[in-house]
């Protein structure tokens, strides 16, 4: 029979596991753990409570009382190790969402069942439909965050017809309305939000120092950060727009082969460079605003060694998807405190190396860290604006 020995972040984020096939061992110190989380109105005291439940009248499960935080077979170490004993102990392989136990848990030599993320359906956003009493009870204190929300998740408030009638965004205090409309540039014109998702997109980018925009092909994330980008750029709150990118040619596409020229020709001649020409309008004004300054294209190849403090720049993560966590992390570590960030790409459906793929992808690890955190939204655009072609292109 098979034995799996779950540690408290499995618990909190795929408590479905527990329904695998096998004998199930939780010890001791992960109880202690989630009695302690379960306490609050926070994403994850909601989450430490359900586990507790989903826990209840389980015949399947054994509770490993050798690794207790006062009785365990770990004399020194922290409660990861004491998670990881018990697996060992037990000849058990361990479940875990947590990175840094499953690289202890192998260098141990102990068996580490590998987690779907795909569970994972944070949005950055609830969708509520709500009656007029119910709405008027919303309004009327702004400080009760009844709906369990993360700092900087926001609710989209609906009526039985599905209209929106009310977007807010929680700060951690109370709830701040979401009120973006449109704007424009000299470069590219007038620009409006197509949808509730863009707005709390743009809402995001305004109030954030980093944000990440997710969503398929045609639902307006480059679009979405490159506007705002140049009107801040034009306003005078930032200097220059610096792109990291990872070209990565797309997935079972055929390579070209060697691309002649300079770094910047490279960039331009590849997918990064068809990506700025359609937005910008053609590449000679991309190479305008690399000549003028305002525009800066860094491949991560690069990237070590580069650092944007005092650069007054907006970081845009190009292509975010086609990151892995160390590639993230090199990134994320080159931004400034006078700088904004801003990660866009669609783990779901576009990642183009099987390497940034699954548990090791850059944008997935940056949402379950970040998220929550006062300096940091998150924004999935669910509606594909491009075309008719293109929305119905996602289902083939």
């Amino acid at each position: 029979m098979n034995k799996y020995c779950f540690d408290t972040n499995a618990l909190l984020l795929h408590p479905h596991l527990l329904d695998l096939d096998g004998e199930k061992i939780i010890p001791y110190i992960v109880l202690h753990e989630l009695d302690k989380l379960k306490i609050g109105y926070n994403e994850t005291a909601c989450r430490a409570r359900e586990a507790v439940k989903k826990l209840r009248n389980r015949s399947d499960i054994i509770y490993d009382s050798r690794f207790d935080k006062n009785n365990s077979f770990v004399i020194m170490g922290n409660n990861d190790d004491c998670i990881i004993e018990c697996a060992a102990e037990n000849n058990a392989t361990i479940v875990t969402g947590d990175y840094l136990v499953e690289l202890k848990a192998k260098a141990k030599g102990i068996e580490v069942y590998e987690i779907d993320d795909d569970t994972d359906d944070y949005s950055g956003y609830k969708e509520v439909i709500l009656e007029d009493d119910e709405l008027a009870k919303f309004y009327e204190d702004l400080t009760v965050n009844s709906y369990d929300l993360l700092t900087n998740q926001y609710i989209i408030i609906k009526n039985k017809q599905g209209k929106v009638i009310e977007i807010a965004r929680w700060d951690g205090q109370q709830f701040q309305y979401v009120r973006q409309k449109g704007f424009k540039t000299n470069l590219f014109g007038k620009f409006s939000p197509y949808d509730e998702y863009q707005m709390c997109a743009l809402d995001s980018l305004h109030n954030n120092q980093l944000t990440m925009i997710k969503g398929k092909a045609g639902s307006g994330k480059s679009l979405l950060a490159l506007n705002f980008a140049w009107e801040q750029i034009e306003k005078g709150k930032f200097e220059k727009l610096i792109i990291f990118t990872n070209p990565v040619a797309s997935k079972n596409s055929a390579r070209l082969g060697y691309y002649p020229g300079s770094r910047e020709e490279k960039l331009l001649g590849a997918q990064t460079g068809t990506m700025l020409a359609s937005k910008f309008g053609d590449i000679l004004e991309v190479e305008r605003q690399i000549a003028n300054g305002k525009l800066v294209i860094i491949p991560f190849s690069d990237l070590r060694g580069f650092d944007s403090t005092g650069q007054k720049a907006i970081i845009w993560f190009l292509e975010s998807q086609n990151l892995d966590r160390e590639l993230m992390e090199l990134g994320l570590s080159r931004i400034g405190n006078d700088c904004k960030g801003i990660i866009d790409g669609d783990y779901s459906g576009q990642v183009d190396m099987d390497a940034y793929a699954g548990y090791n992808n850059g944008m997935r690890r940056v949402s379950k860290v970040f998220r929550g955190l006062p300096f940091y939204g998150e924004v999935e655009l669910r509606n594909v604006h491009r075309s008719k072609i293109a929305e119905y292109a996602t289902l083939l």
